[in-house]
C-alpha cells in the first residue's frame, strides 16, 4: 500500500502540472488579446488610407498613417515573436512531462502485471485458501481475511491509477499536438507580417521621396503650421489657466465637492480605459517632442495628441462631464472643453459643435463633428487632458 500512495501522489503531481500548464496559458491569451487590439488598429489605418488615396496624390497625412501602421506591424511582430516562445517552452515541458509520465506508467504496468502473475499462481495452487486454514485461531484467520482483501483492494487501486494515469498522458499528448499546431500558425503569421512590414516600410520610403521633391514648398507650410500650433498651444495654456482659477475660486456645497471628488475619482479608476472619440481613429501625432516624419532639422512639439478619422466623422466624448468652455482658435477650428472632476479634456479642431456651456454629457454622447475638407491633413482631432494646470500624455489614458 506504501507503493500505491507513492503513485497516487505521482498521479495528483502530474494533475497539478497541467494545472500549472493551464494557468500558464494566460499569458498568450493576453497575448492574443494584444495582437487583436494591434490588428484593428492596423484595419482602421488601412481604411483610412485607402480613403486618402483616393485624391491621388502624397499627403502628410498618408505618411502619418503608413509610419502608424509600420509602429502597428512591429508591435504585432513583437507579439508574434513573443507567442511562439511561450509556444516552444510549452512544447518543451509537455514534452518532458509525458516522458516521465511514460515512464511512470511502463512501471505501473509491470507492477501491476507482477501482482496479476501472483494472484494467478495463488489460485492455480490454492495458496489463499491454504494461507485461511492455516490460521491459528479465529483472530488469526480475521486478519487473514482483512489482508486478502487489501491485497485485492490494492490490485484494484493499482489497476485504477494507472487508468487515469494513461488518461491524463492522453490529455498531455493531446495538449502538445494542439500547441504544435499554434506554434505552426503562429510561425506562419509571423512570416506574413514580416513580408507586410517589408511592404509598409518600402512604402513609407517611397512616399517620403514624393514629398521631397516638393520639400521647399512643404517645408514653408509645415513652418507656419509649427507657429499656428505653438500659438494655439499657448492660447489652449491661458484657457486652462483661467479654467483652473475659476474652479478653485467656485464656492460650492459639500454635496458638489463630494459629487466633484467622486467624478474625479471615477474618471482616474478608467486610465487605459478610455474609448478613442473618433470611431476607427487612428492616432497620427504623439505627445511630446520629437522630429517630424520628413523635414530634417523640424522639431514637433506636442501637448496632446491628434487622431485622423473619416471626413465628417462624430466625434464622441469620452467619459461623463460638463463642458465648462467652448471655444474657437485659428487654423484650429472649434474647441470644447469637458471637465471630469479635476481633469479637463480638450477636443480641438471641431468643424460643428452639438453641445453648449454648462450641459451634462455623457459617454459616447455626440460633442461635434470632424473636418469634411477634402485636404486630408485637416481631417484630425486635437486632444489634450489637463490635471487642473498640470498637461498630461492623453495616450495612457486610452484604451488599448
Amino acid at each position: 500500500m506504501a507503493k500505491a500512495s507513492k503513485y497516487i501522489i505521482l498521479l495528483l503531481a502530474a494533475g497539478a502540472f497541467v494545472l500549472y500548464t493551464a494557468s500558464a496559458q494566460s499569458p498568450i491569451a493576453a497575448l492574443e488579446a494584444q495582437m487583436k487590439r494591434i490588428e484593428q488598429e492596423i484595419d482602421n489605418t488601412t481604411k483610412l488610407l485607402e480613403k486618402t488615396r483616393k485624391d491621388r496624390t502624397t499627403n502628410l497625412n498618408q505618411l502619418k498613417l503608413i509610419n502608424s501602421r509600420i509602429s502597428s506591424r512591429r508591435e504585432l511582430v513583437s507579439s508574434l515573436e513573443q507567442q511562439m516562445a511561450l509556444l516552444e517552452e510549452e512544447i518543451a515541458d509537455k514534452e518532458s512531462n509525458i516522458e516521465g509520465m511514460n515512464s511512470q506508467l511502463s512501471q505501473l504496468k509491470e507492477q501491476y502485471a507482477e501482482m496479476v502473475r501472483e494472484a494467478y499462481k495463488n489460485h492455480k495452487l490454492n495458496n489463499f485458501a491454504l494461507f485461511l486454514f492455516a490460521s491459528r485461531d479465529f483472530n488469526d484467520a480475521t486478519r487473514r481475511i482483512d489482508f486478502m482483501r487489501r491485497y485485492n483492494r490494492a490490485r484494484e487501486s493499482r489497476a485504477l491509477l494507472m487508468k487515469e494515469y494513461s488518461d491524463s498522458l492522453t490529455l498531455e499528448l493531446a495538449e502538445l499536438n494542439l500547441r504544435k499546431e499554434e506554434l505552426a500558425e503562429t510561425r506562419a503569421s509571423h512570416s506574413v507580417e514580416l513580408d507586410n512590414l517589408s511592404r509598409d516600410e518600402r512604402e513609407y520610403r517611397t512616399s517620403v521621396n514624393r514629398l521631397k521633391q516638393e520639400e521647399s514648398k512643404i517645408s514653408k507650410e509645415l513652418k507656419a503650421k509649427r507657429d499656428q500650433m505653438e500659438k494655439f498651444q499657448q492660447e489652449i495654456q491661458k484657457l486652462i489657466a483661467e479654467e483652473a482659477k475659476k474652479n478653485k475660486a467656485e464656492v460650492r456645497t459639500a454635496a458638489q465637492e463630494e459629487a466633484l471628488v467622486k467624478l474625479t475619482g471615477k474618471f482616474e479608476d478608467n486610465k487605459g480605459k478610455l474609448p478613442l472619440p473618433i470611431r476607427g481613429g487612428v492616432i497620427i501625432d504623439k505627445y511630446g517632442k520629437h522630429p517630424h516624419p520628413t523635414q530634417k532639422g523640424l522639431t514637433v512639439n506636442n501637448r496632446g495628441i491628434n487622431i485622423a478619422g473619416e471626413r465628417g466623422a462624430e466625434v464622441k466624448c469620452v467619459f461623463e462631464g460638463e463642458v465648462s468652455r467652448i471655444f474657437a482658435i485659428p487654423g484650429y477650428n472649434t474647441g470644447v472643453m469637458v471637465r471630469h472632476g479635476k481633469y479637463i479634456l480638450v477636443y480641438a479642431n471641431l468643424t460643428s459643435v452639438s453641445v453648449k456651456k454648462g450641459d451634462k454629457i455623457t459617454l459616447n454622447q455626440r460633442i461635434g463633428r470632424l473636418s469634411d475638407s477634402t485636404n486630408p491633413d485637416d481631417v484630425f482631432i486635437h486632444i489634450e487632458i489637463w490635471e487642473e494646470s498640470s498637461n498630461l500624455n492623453p495616450e495612457p489614458w486610452f484604451r488599448k
